[in-house]
């Protein structure tokens, strides 16, 4: 069985390389510039304020804006903000507005559609996912949420100048890393609205209108987005006339991408078993990316037989550097902590954790049930994190644990996830240079706390870290955050992957090393 399954791999590796070979990708092609991007996963919503997901802040991203966006390197970069400066005391951040942009519908952009949509996040009424996002700013709680109405502390100075109070001095651009997932909304075309319509997806789903590089034409959903470009896009308009977002499931991005069906993923690695035949096309452009990405564990603190002592067992078990080597191909660093080495606040002295004898005897001694059948839930759609997968369920079956394997759709996964349904599962984070990045993650009234934490002593000292405003002061507390994080083990990082990627040469002037960080800048590509 074995042999017959390497056979036709090798059969179909052949007929992928035999349709490559002299063919010219999207040979086909109207006078219409279209370019076709991938992701792994379907996104779930349009709803941009309610968007949890890369996938879906992808998409939504191509409609609306944000105030920056981060770069790979950590710098920032503008976008409906042209510029920002901090005041003394580093309490509050002024931002410049761009005076040339305008919402699709031709109504220009102002000051008041910022406040509007800072007040719109943080209303407790209305579905905001994304709210715990707001949590540095003044006059509202840690999940983000006002604590009066329009109390948050977001306001207008004149019709281009935003001044952004913090709840105390700190790291500005901790904020503006937050930031980054706040998408600005049209004041005129919401104002008013009840709690109700605001909820509603029908609201978002059929006429998105933004600021953005690009405006909404049509989906199926699950499977394609459909936008056409916007000529009068104040950052300069795209280079093509149509951009077409494809669900493709990671296996299969090396067929489309050699096939001409897509040029690019804009999410989503192409898998090492492709690689060597990703890089001997001779129309695609590959690039291995390190980055600050990170996939981890996620252990429900919730369950009583999962103690720290369990959790810390859990995470020991797992051989790092083999998911590396076997899944990844060497393609990446093993970590146990979010802060990554090409982060300048890694702490080397916190060292990866792989200790089976040890993990077996702290399970003995902590009596846990060996019976517990641990549910694992794992995303479906990546093929190296499926792959994963099994190995990590090998190593925790390797001390005497009893683990299944749950493989479902994304959107599943964070729906079940958040409700406790899983004992440990699995996740990625796009990571940014910010070493506050997994706040999060951790915070116990956060929408994306997976592993369901009642503690603050993480996050307390996360803000801590926050609060200090140089490197010298802000090191100490990032290094206590990554001992205990490691110790905690809620949240066991595992290794932090380069991004594989390859994308067809006629397009020009991508930046892959960014998109980690979210920021694709599909208007600044180029189309040969």
């Amino acid at each position: 069985m074995k042999r017959t399954k390497t056979v036709v791999a090798g059969i179909l590796a052949l007929f992928i390389g035999i349709q490559a070979v002299g063919a010219s990708p999207r040979s086909e092609r109207s006078s219409e510039k279209v370019v076709t991007i991938a992701i792994t996963n379907a996104w779930e919503t349009l709803m941009p304020l309610n968007s949890s997901a890369a996938y879906n802040r992808f998409v939504c991203g191509q409609i609306y804006n944000k105030l920056t966006s981060s770069k790979g390197n950590g710098e920032y970069a503008p976008e409906l903000a042209d510029s920002w400066e901090i005041n003394t005391d580093s309490t509050e951040i002024t931002f410049h507005l761009n005076r040339n942009a305008r919402w699709h519908d031709g109504r220009p952009f102002t000051a008041d559609d910022v406040v509007f949509t800072f007040q719109l996040y943080s209303n407790p009424a209305v579905e905001a996912v994304s709210r715990h996002y707001l949590a540095y700013i003044a006059g509202v709680d840690n999940s983000g949420a006002e604590t009066a109405p329009k109390s948050i502390s977001v306001r207008a100075v004149d019709r281009n100048t935003v001044v952004i109070g913090m709840r105390g001095a700190m790291f500005y651009e901790t904020l503006l890393t937050s930031l980054n997932n706040v998408f600005i909304l049209p004041k005129h075309l919401l104002e008013g609205k009840t709690t109700t319509l605001i909820n509603a997806p029908e609201t978002w789903e059929t006429n998105p209108i933004g600021t953005g590089p690009f405006k909404f034409v049509s989906k199926i959903e699950g499977e394609r987005i459909e936008y056409t470009a916007n000529t009068n896009y104040f950052l300069g308009a795209p280079k093509f006339d149509r951009l077409v977002v494809r669900v493709v499931p990671a296996n299969s991005l090396l067929a489309s991408l050699i096939s001409g069906e897509v040029d690019i993923p804009a999410l989503g690695s192409i898998v090492l078993a492709d690689w060597a035949l990703a890089q001997a096309q001779s129309h695609l452009i590959t690039q291995s990316v390190p980055t600050t990405n990170y996939q981890t564990l996620l252990i429900n603190t919730e369950k009583p037989y999962l103690t720290e002592a369990v959790r810390q067992a859990i995470s020991m078990s797992i051989n790092r550097q083999a998911l590396v080597d076997l899944v990844y191909q060497g393609q990446g660093v093993p970590v146990v902590t979010p802060i990554v080495p090409a982060n300048p606040y890694y702490d080397p002295s916190v060292a990866v954790w792989y200790d089976p004898p040890r993990a077996r005897e702290i399970l003995r001694r902590e009596n846990f049930p060996l019976n517990q059948e641990l549910i694992f839930y794992v995303p479906s759609g990546n093929a190296s994190r499926e792959q994963a997968a099994v190995l990590i369920q090998q190593n925790l079956e390797a001390v005497g644990l009893k683990v299944r394997i749950n493989l479902v759709d994304f959107s599943t996964l964070m729906r079940e996830m958040r409700e406790g349904k899983h004992d440990i599962g699995v996740i990625g984070s796009g990571g940014v240079m910010d070493p506050s990045e997994s706040r999060e993650m951790i915070h116990p009234e956060s929408e994306v706390n997976f592993a369901l934490l009642k503690s603050y002593e993480l996050s307390d000292i996360i803000d801590k870290g926050i609060n200090a405003l140089t490197f010298e002061t802000r090191a100490p507390f990032f290094n206590q955050y990554q001992r205990r994080h490691r110790e905690i083990a809620a949240l066991p990082v595992l290794y932090s992957p380069n991004t594989l990627i390859a994308y067809n040469k006629r397009l020009g002037n991508v930046k892959p090393e960014d998109f980690a960080s979210e920021r694709w800048a599909t208007w600044e590509w180029d189309l040969r």
